[in-house]
């Protein structure tokens, strides 16, 4: 292929890459495919002589996202020289005062302090300017609010969340992050504080911006430790660059890192060096070099999570991978199958990406004989594919699927709709694997199995004759909670409080009365309740009349209580959402998060619209131009955070 040719492609590849991984926190490929990308783009230019604007190799790779209020930094936030080579190292420090640190992997944010108190949290965005991230940042539990420095204070570190707490919220999702980074960086840019607050968030500095009189940056940090800041761990001034790397390798530390830093520890040498575009001179990163196995590819195993959603794994014969002996890693979806072009029985590349996580890394056969499934390996039912974000993905769309069973139950028996204490989803699925439970209604159930329940494992006479209470309680219900539970697409707990109060405050008959009136559109006319929120629960009682004609048997209906203590901050407030967002995924999560918040979303603007959210705040279109002439207020996402947030 021609040079140019290449280093075109290279640069519009990174590219992408880059504004997935730093724009979407969203990765089209792992780091090591990155890093090999990069060393190949980088040679290139060397041989070449060569150099294409916009390349990454001399700009910073960062993306800022639109809504956000957008803060300049005080210097330009610039990436670290890199190498995978420790004889570049050992030139590059010579005989300076130097010390090692870890290449931590998050996201790299500023603090500033004034007068002792924190004032302001931003992103590093593209390196020149960054996302305000203020509120944000209240919610890191090692953050200090106030400190004792009372003169104006600038700090880098990077957000971090731990290996443990990785684990913690993966365990319960059904698509778990692919890395603490990811994690890290979408908790921090979510619209939802409350998910922010429920997340172990931890700043860790690394830099201090601020010059505090003092030519030693170890020194400095060590100041800034003793003012209640985490500080990234870093060796013994003027260590060997292999004592360095022996007293910082990763399995030593609880945060993720994929390198070590070496700084040169005196700030006037270092400010003296200058920096291009890309790098400031006075730091180089040492990567680690990811040390690839071969081994031979026995299945791809394909299971189905409760959103329908159906995973690749690949099972391939033991490796160790330094040190963890290994016979399974994900494939993440079909797009990434279909990169690699799998068979049973190829020779694959597989390494701990960052040391930690297992990945197939390449394929050597590249035979491409793998099969596509046509049917739910859970359920035996349909599949269909779906091409999101121009990644492929399989999914199950049979509303039986016991995968999908164990969603609902969960949902169904949770706090906020029918409240069953006791029925975990640890629970729910033994019950299911027993085939005790094919629906909701078998819940009510279950009583019949208490004689088995007794000799479960981990259920004793008293949890399950507690449980059984439990299940009794929760017959007396409100029609609210009911419908909540019920998992009907589009509908949340506002929409389910308004259709309540609608049907005489919560009336099951007049409920049943209002859907089957043939050809009317139900509940269109309460506040927030748009079209496709009525289209959705016609669909859904088409196909569920009759389960829900025998569950509600099961039930005693009281009247549903309003709470008129409780005052939320959107509480009183109608919202109508056009035009495409930034931040949210789509939709139905922005609606979910007024109605969390006590206000309600209508489907087009009126005189009783408190705020219309849409971010090109001049457009033209019918709903501006009605808000205008009702003058009604006009948001943007980012206005709207601030809303919520304040």
């Amino acid at each position: 292929m021609d040079n140019i040719k290449r280093l075109k492609e290279l640069t519009g590849q990174i590219q992408k890459a880059a504004y997935a991984y730093y724009g979407l926190d969203r990765p089209l490929m792992t780091d090591k495919e990155y890093d090999d990308l990069y060393d190949e783009l980088s040679a290139l230019e060397k041989e070449t002589n060569c150099v294409l604007s916009g390349s990454p190799t001399i700009k910073v790779q960062g993306f800022v996202l639109d809504g956000f209020t957008k803060v300049k930094h005080t210097k330009p936030m610039l990436s670290a020289n890199k190498t995978k080579d420790t004889k570049e190292i050992e030139k590059f420090v010579t005989n300076n005062r130097f010390y090692g640190s870890y290449k931590l992997d998050g996201l790299t944010v500023v603090v500033r302090y004034k007068n002792g108190e924190f004032t302001q949290g931003i992103t590093r965005g593209n390196g020149i300017e960054g996302e305000d991230v203020t509120e944000q940042c209240r919610f890191i539990k090692n953050l200090p609010m106030s400190i004792p420095y009372k003169n104006n204070l600038e700090l880098r570190g990077e957000c971090v969340i731990s290996w443990d707490e990785f684990k913690r919220i993966n365990k319960d999702l059904d698509i778990p992050f692919s890395h603490p980074r990811n994690l890290a960086a979408g908790t921090l840019r979510n619209l939802d504080l409350n998910i922010i607050k429920d997340r172990n968030l931890s700043f860790v500095v690394f830099e201090c911006v601020t010059d505090m009189k003092e030519d030693s940056k170890s020194e400095t940090l060590i100041d800034v430790h003793n003012m209640g800041f985490e500080i990234v761990p870093f060796t013994k001034l003027n260590s060997t660059v292999d004592q360095v790397c022996d007293a910082l390798q990763p399995e030593f530390y609880q945060y993720p890192t994929d390198g070590v830093i070496f700084e040169l520890d005196s700030r006037k040498l270092s400010e003296s060096l200058g920096a291009t575009s890309h790098h400031e001179c006075c730091r180089m990163a040492l990567k680690w070099e990811d040390e690839l196995y071969e081994t031979k590819l026995n299945d791809i195993e394909w299971n189905t999570s409760k959103t329908g959603l159906i995973n690749p794994v690949a099972v391939f014969e033991a490796v160790d991978l330094d040190g963890a002996i290994t016979t399974r890693a994900t494939l993440h979806n079909i797009s990434y199958i279909e990169n690699l072009q799998l068979g049973i029985g190829d020779t694959i590349q597989v390494y701990r990406a960052n040391m930690v996580i297992p990945k197939v890394h390449s394929n050597l056969t590249m035979s491409n004989t793998w099969k596509l499934p046509d049917k739910c390996p859970c359920c035996g039912g349909d599949v269909e594919m779906h091409n999101e974000n121009e990644s492929k993905t399989l999914h199950c769309i049979n509303p039986d699927c016991k995968a999908k069973l164990l969603g609902k139950l969960v949902h169904f028996v949770s706090k906020n709709a029918i409240n069953i204490d006791g029925l975990s989803e640890q629970t729910l699925q033994k019950f299911i694997n027993l085939g005790w439970l094919n629906s909701f209604r078998d819940i009510y159930y279950l009583s019949e199995y208490k004689k088995e329940m007794y000799k479960l494992d981990g259920f004793g006479k008293k949890s399950v004759d507690k449980l059984i209470e439990s299940i009794e309680k929760s017959r007396n219900t409100t029609l609210d909670r009911f419908i909540y539970g019920l998992c009907i697409p589009l509908i949340g707990r506002t929409a389910s409080k308004e259709i309540s109060k609608s049907c005489a405050n919560g009336n099951v008959g007049q409920f049943i009365t209002i859907m089957s009136l043939e050809g009317n559109q139900p509940f269109i006319g309460l506040d927030g309740f748009g079209k496709e929120m009525c289209n959705s629960i016609v669909h859904w009682w088409i196909y569920n009349k009759q389960n829900f004609y025998e569950l509600i048997e099961e039930f005693n209906f009281r009247e549903s209580v309003n709470n008129g203590n409780v005052k939320q901050v959107l509480e009183d407030k109608i919202f109508v959402i056009t035009g495409s967002l930034k931040f949210y995924k789509n939709r139905d999560e922005l609606v979910n998060v007024i109605e969390r918040n006590g206000g309600k979303v209508s489907g087009s603007v009126s005189a009783k619209t408190s705020y219309l959210i849409n971010n090109d705040v001049a457009s033209t279109s019918g709903k501006n131009k009605k808000a205008h002439d009702l003058g009604i207020p006009i948001i943007s996402e980012g206005e709207f955070i601030q809303m919520i947030t304040s």
